[in-house]
């Protein structure tokens, strides 16, 4: 699993069993973690279902979602017309990914990094970082 930005304060426990508090806004390696206080800490990916059928952003942001290979002729963003057959499409809060493909393609999710001035704390320098590390720095 990728990194992801906490979205909710909580708690995560290492597989070493060390406890880290992590604020909303944070970067955190998930692999390896165990979110044990709040259950909304990480975004979760977006599941493709089966052709023509509308997957649902089952998270509280907005995300982006990639979709490369397999034989696809359509893709619809929360049911309006088609967008393409493959790139990166953001899927908004309460929105669907739908791809009419006869050989499934690979869906990714992945979050969209804050703008500059978005949020009290994300200058330019920062919101330049998250965009060049879309899925967060490697944490050991």
């Amino acid at each position: 699993m990728a990194n992801k930005y906490a979205i909710a304060p909580g708690v995560v426990v290492l597989s070493g069993g060390a406890q880290v508090d992590v604020l909303p806004g944070a970067l955190f390696a998930s692999a390896g973690a165990v979110v044990t206080a709040a259950p909304a800490l990480f975004t979760t990916a977006i599941t493709l279902g089966a052709t023509t059928v509308a997957a649902p952003n089952p998270n509280p942001v907005a995300v982006n979602a990639t979709v490369a290979g397999g034989t696809v002729t359509a893709i619809s963003i929360s049911g309006g017309a088609s967008v393409g057959t493959s790139g990166t499409f953001q899927v908004p809060v309460g929105g669907t990914i739908a791809v009419t493909y006869s050989v499934a393609p690979t869906l990714t999710t992945v979050d969209i990094a804050p703008a500059a001035g978005t949020y009290p704390y994300v200058t330019g320098v920062a919101a330049g970082y998250l965009a060049s590390y879309p899925n967060g720095p490697q944490v050991s």
